[in-house]
């Protein structure tokens, strides 16, 4: 009996030994799988699982809840009359009478009537946007606002009230006898869409469509939204990892995205965000759908990313477009971001069964890496994913889920925080993998590797050519020449500076800043100057551009390498003469040599503007090193220069001008339907 007492005791010692060992071993492996977002020769990026201070004091300080009462005006689509019909219910008006009684005892009665959005139509645009919510009544806002954003007539509605198909956007109300409001709330509508000719294709085309919302970090969406994480890990989307801004703010990186330029190139193109119409000629990435006979959308939650007064760009661009200029939490009953989401979901349902591929944008504001409001809005992304499933969209689609967060340190950092790392999430449907399996290979492996906004781009450009029997070679980008499609897979030894990636926000290394005495041991000001004249010469703007020579060299940072080479990485911020042309860029050099190893010149960011000093070229490869000698001829003259004639025979002036993306509906190719009523 001693003994069979004593075995069991051991065994019991054993499988107890034997857990914490295995549970010891799954927590190492753990560990070890989450050390790092990617891990590559040339980059580092470290994942730290630390919680945020005082989460607790803040999901409390700063919880909004925009409306607990039950709709009182409810709009909904009625799929056999193909149109909106406006619901009141009367139960929870009356419940709202009641409220009332203290100070009016005799309510009974009540009406509704609607305000249509009307289009913003400044300039006679026929396809004006639809843009909510400013209100002619808010006495907050600047007269040339009250002047731009009107409400149409008033107009009384009832239960079951059919919307008239020409209203795009509403802002419903109901009102006690004594006109006092009892309930109000926000719409914006997307009419049944006008038969479209289906487009010839011998190949299946994907609807493509970006959702993006502002201002959460890759760590900070795993804290908050982690139903949402979950979500998108069960369904089995490519999540990149090693994704990484360009830019410190959202326009920045978004612009990028959907442009393949950033704002200081844009705005060194003689595209002044002051001037009307200004980017009426960049190719934003929708003309390039549009072009190909996509139906196209887009829907904004903020209002000054995209000012399309001043930039002109959805004049006659986008079929489907809303925006608001409330950057408030709530506009009305609802989320800011659910207004922008609720549009979506209308869109996708209106161009479910139509016979041509849609291509949308959506993006939304509300969100913080700090604001914990986010259990709410956790539910409502939540939702819309699983809306996205049931309503067949996933098995359509390519559907691309971003965001970029917003930096809360304004001065120009040294080293990245995790904090900073933003979302990009891709879904492919099953039959675009059956058929693809190699872009599914890119993706898994790319998944582990450096990316950026501006291989999002020419991954949306790609998808354009996927499947053509005649192909257009995607072109490299000013921004970012060694940048490539998410669809093929990237270099494993990617730097930022291959990546588009600007000094600051590179998330892979940390750097030490050198001393005076050490700068002046290096070369490289001078041998980084070497390669921009070698380019400017090799690429026949010699006779255009004055050859450049260093000035000083300001600032250098060097890699903290982890391995002995003889080499090192460095970042050097330096100006030029002449005309103090500011620069920054990331290097290889060889410490016993003293020459360079490797440099990507045209991945050699132009600190300062440059609009001037190159007004003698229109665009665009190496524009931002050309210092134009008509223009120091002009400066520095004190007479009339009576003759200046530079020899252009050897420049090709088409590698100066921006792509026309002026409308040509002549290259889509349709089949003529007739449409015979019965």
């Amino acid at each position: 009996m001693k003994t069979s007492k004593t075995l069991i005791f051991i065994i019991a010692i054993f499988l107890i030994s034997h857990l914490s060992l295995s549970k010891k071993r799954n927590s190492q492996f753990n560990q070890v799988q989450h050390e790092h977002y990617i891990k590559t020769s040339e980059c580092h990026i470290p994942y730290i699982n630390k919680p945020l201070e005082n989460e607790k004091g803040n999901i409390k300080k700063q919880h909004t809840i925009c409306s607990k009462d039950e709709s009182l005006i409810n709009l909904r689509f009625d799929e056999k009359s193909h149109q909106y019909l406006l619901y009141v219910n009367d139960h929870v008006a009356q419940l709202k009478l009641r409220s009332m009684k203290k100070k009016s005892p005799n309510l009974i009665g009540y009406n509704c009537s609607y305000r249509e959005l009307k289009r913003l139509n400044r300039d006679y645009i026929v396809d004006a946007p639809v843009v909510y919510v400013c209100y002619l009544t808010d006495r907050s806002l600047k007269f040339e606002d009250q002047f731009l954003y009107s409400l149409g007539e008033e107009v009384k509605f009832w239960n079951g009230y059919i919307v008239p198909p020409s209203v795009e956007g509403m802002r419903a109300t109901c009102r006690n006898e004594l006109a006092e409001d009892l309930q109000s709330d926000t719409f914006v509508l997307v009419q049944p869409p006008k038969t479209y000719a289906p487009l010839i294709s011998w190949h299946r085309i994907p609807n493509v469509l970006l959702i993006g919302f502002d201002g959460i970090s890759q760590i900070n969406f795993r804290r908050n939204f982690p139903l949402v994480f979950n979500q998108l890990k069960m369904q089995d989307w490519f999540r990149m990892d090693g994704y990484t801004g360009i830019g410190e703010n959202t326009q920045s990186n978004l612009m990028a995205s959907l442009t393949g330029y950033s704002p200081h190139t844009l705005m060194n193109l003689k595209c002044d965000s002051s001037v009307i119409g200004c980017l009426k000629t960049v190719p934003l990435i929708w003309k390039h759908f549009k072009k190909k006979g996509f139906i196209t959308a887009y829907g904004e939650g903020i209002s000054n990313l995209f000012d399309s007064e001043k930039y002109g760009i959805f004049e006659g661009t986008i079929d489907f477009y809303a925006r608001h200029k409330n950057l408030q939490s709530c506009i009305d009953r609802r989320f800011n971001i659910k207004h922008n989401y609720d549009y979506c979901e209308e869109f996708l349902k209106r161009h479910a069964n139509t016979n041509r591929p849609f291509f949308g944008v959506f993006f939304g504001n509300g969100i913080t890496n700090r604001s914990y409001d986010n259990a709410r809005i956790q539910t409502e992304l939540l939702d819309k994913v699983k809306k996205f499933k049931k309503m067949g969209i996933l098995t359509q689609s390519i559907v691309v889920l971003f965001s970029y967060p917003v930096s809360s340190v304004k001065e120009k950092k040294t080293n990245f925080s995790q904090e900073d790392l933003p979302i990009l999430y891709i879904w492919l449907p099953p039959w675009f993998k059956a058929f693809r399996p190699e872009i599914v290979q890119a993706l898994r492996i790319n998944s582990k590797r450096l990316t950026s906004p501006y291989d999002l781009h020419l991954t949306l450009q790609h998808l354009l050519e996927l499947g053509e029997r005649w192909p257009r070679a995607v072109d490299k980008l000013v921004d970012c020449p060694t940048c490539q499609t998410l669809f093929a897979p990237v270099p494993e030894n990617r730097t930022c500076s291959d990546a588009g990636i600007g000094e600051s926000q590179c998330p892979c290394d940390s750097y030490k800043l050198l001393s005076s005495n050490q700068m002046k041991q290096l070369s490289v000001g001078k041998q980084i100057v070497r390669s921009i004249n070698e380019f400017l010469n090799h690429h026949n703007l010699h006779e255009l551009c004055h050859n450049l020579t260093l000035k000083s060299v300001k600032m250098v940072l060097q890699r903290k390498d982890r391995k002995l080479s003889s080499g090192s990485t460095y970042r050097a911020y330096f100006s030029a003469n002449p005309n103090n042309a500011e620069f920054s860029t990331t290097i290889r050099y060889a410490n016993n040599r003293q020459e360079l190893e490797y440099i990507n010149v045209e991945s050699i960011n132009r600190l300062n503007n440059y609009q001037n000093d190159s007004s003698c070229m229109r665009r665009l490869r190496g524009r931002k090193f050309c210092i134009c000698k008509s223009q120091i001829l002009e400066n520095h003259s004190t007479s009339e220069v009576t003759k200046l004639i530079p020899n252009k025979n050897k420049i090709d002036d088409k590698l100066y001008e921006l792509p026309d993306m002026r409308e040509n509906d002549q290259n889509i190719e349709t089949l003529n339907i007739e449409v015979i009523s019965v």
